[in-house]
Formats: structure tokens, sequence, C-alpha cells
């Protein structure tokens, strides 16, 4: 590993875990620039697929219903259901309503493409921190270096989260008329396995990227410098996804309230996120509306300020996992050399 980290001054340099917050902080302020750079073709991609995907549903979809919702962004779905026994489709569609409620979730499709930028933000924070500087240009011929690494590395995670809740949705059909209780313990169980495997795969970014390994090789380096620390590492994710959802649903609920506002489709949603109801979103609680018919606009804000939450907060996670990595990579040597 002297090759890897050699150039990055001595070891007391690297802030501890008593200083993270200001850490992430301070470099995100110093490195804001080069960040956005870095992201910003990712952004225009993300912006541009999904905006094409939405656009497709809202002319495909037969009775499309639309769902704004503050932990979600936006989703589509179809108000058509199948009957079985004349063997077609009957469409059921349901007036415009707003519901609230608490749901610890959260999901959409550019968080993927936007993911796919912690290899490059980790290449520039692990250079910042050797006071190497680098350009645009080197820190992208680097990273496309690595594609095939990279999407075979995120396609295996993803294949892995969604293989597991296949299984899980798989259970509870099973089942006849399964009761809230028991799909919510189906999900709680198999979900441990995902969050153990998430955490001690939680570096294999750097990996890639720094040290320049295969996807394989890189999940078995993320396993060895997690080994010992997953709990450490496990709380730190969780604080931060919390603060992610809040920020998300604080974000979303205040554009949502300004389409109350501006649009007599959404004024339904003014009376509720301008009660107390708003508050909620800063503890787990959502407020959606479903519409039969969404305005162009509206799906284009929606999915745009969706994918800007995502490249603000993308950064924050490079800068944890790589602070994380550094630290570890640096124990890990002092214990051989010892």
């Amino acid at each position: 590993m002297q090759h890897v980290l050699g150039n990055t001054g001595e070891t007391g340099a690297t802030p501890r875990r008593p200083g993270l917050v200001s850490t992430i902080f301070r470099e995100y302020r110093t490195l804001f620039s080069m960040f956005w750079r870095v992201m910003l073709p990712l952004i225009i991609v993300s912006l541009i697929f999904n905006i094409t995907v939405f656009l497709f549903f809202k002319l495909a979809i037969w009775e499309a219903q639309w769902i704004f919702n503050t932990s979600q962004g936006v989703r589509v779905q179809s108000s058509s259901t199948f009957n079985g026994p004349s063997g077609n489709f009957q469409s059921t569609p349901e007036p415009t309503r707003v519901d609230s409620g608490v749901d610890f979730s959260a999901s959409s499709l550019d968080i993927g493409l936007l993911w796919l930028a912690m290899c490059p933000l980790a290449f520039i924070i692990v250079h910042h921190r050797r006071g190497v500087d680098i350009t645009y240009g080197e820190v992208w011929k680097h990273t496309l270096r690595k594609t095939l690494s990279i999407l075979s590395g995120g396609v295996f995670l993803v294949a892995l989260v969604q293989g597991v809740y296949l299984i899980v949705f798989s259970l509870i059909l099973l089942i006849d008329e399964p009761s809230m209780i028991i799909a919510f313990l189906f999900v709680l169980i198999l979900s441990i396995p995902i969050a153990y495997f998430m955490v001690k795969w939680s570096l294999y970014n750097q990996g890639i990227i720094i040290e320049n390994l295969s996807a394989v090789a890189a999940f078995r380096r993320s396993s060895e410098l997690v080994r010992g620390t997953w709990s450490q590492f496990f709380g730190m994710y969780v604080l931060l996804i919390l603060v992610t959802m809040v920020f998300t649903s604080a974000i979303l609920g205040l554009t949502l309230l300004l389409f109350s506002v501006v649009s007599p489709t959404f004024a339904q949603l003014r009376e509720i996120l301008q009660s107390g109801k708003f508050f909620s979103l800063f503890f787990g609680g959502y407020v959606k509306i479903t519409l039969q018919s969404a305005p162009v606009w509206a799906i284009g804000v929606m999915i745009t300020v969706n994918t800007l939450i995502h490249a603000v907060l993308a950064p924050i996670w490079a800068i944890l996992t790589t602070h994380l990595y550094m630290e570890r990579v640096d124990i890990s040597e002092q214990q051989m050399s010892g």
C-alpha cells in the first residue's frame, strides 16, 4: 500500500472521527467547484434519462396515475388491473387524493447514475489529501479506464438488493392474506443480510479507483478494511441515511408546497403542507398526492429537484467513505509494520 497512500503526508494529518463532521464540510467547501464539474455530465445524463422515461410512461401507460411523494419524488403506475376470469384489463381509476403518514424509505431512478460519481469523487478527494492537483480531464480519464469494474460492481450490488427483496415478496405472496406485521417481519429479517454486506463492501469504490483493483478484488479489500469495525461503520451510515432522508423530504416538501401555490392541480396539498404535518417530514413522515393527470412541467421540475438533491449529497458520501478508507488503510499498515 506504500504506492497508494505514500504521498498523503504524515499519518497524523489524517483527521480522526471526532472531527469527521468538520472534515466533511471543510473538504466539501474546498472541493465544491471540482465536485460539481465532475458530476455535471452524470447530472445531465440522469436528467435526460429520467425525463425521457417518465414522458414515455405519460404517453404509453393506459390510465396512468401519478404520485408526487415527499420521500420518493415522482412515480407513475397504471390504474388498470388484470381481471382474471375475463382475461382482460379493467380500469380502476382513483380520484385525486392526498395522503400522509410515516415511511422510512426513499427510492429514485436517478440515484443510480449519480452513485457512479462515487469513484471520480473519491479520486479527487484522495489526491487533495496528498496535496496533488489534478484536472477535470485526468479525473475522467482515470475513471473511464475502470468503467468495467465500476459498472460490474454496481450491477452486482443492485442485483443483490433486488434479489433479496424479490424473495421477500415471493414469500409474502405464498401466504394467504398476510398481515402487515408478517410482511414487515419478512422485510426486516431479509434486510439484515443486505445491511451486513452493504456495510462490509462500502469501501469497494475506493479499492477500484485508488488501488486499481478489479470489482471482485475491491469487494475483498473492502471486507478486509471493514473487519472489526462493522458496527461503527453501520452507525455512521445509518446517521447519514437519516440526514439524507430528512433533507430529501424537506426539499421535496417545499417543492410541492410551491406547486400548491402556483397550480390548482396541487391545491389540495396546500393545507396539509402549511400545517404541522410539514414538520413531520423531519421525523420520517411523508405527504403525497395521487393524480390522474400530471402536468409535464411538474414532472420535469420534480425530477430535476430530486436529481439535484442526490448531486448535493453524493460528495458527502464520497468524503465519508474515502475518509474511512484512508483511516483503515493507515491502521492496517501500522499493524503490518508493527
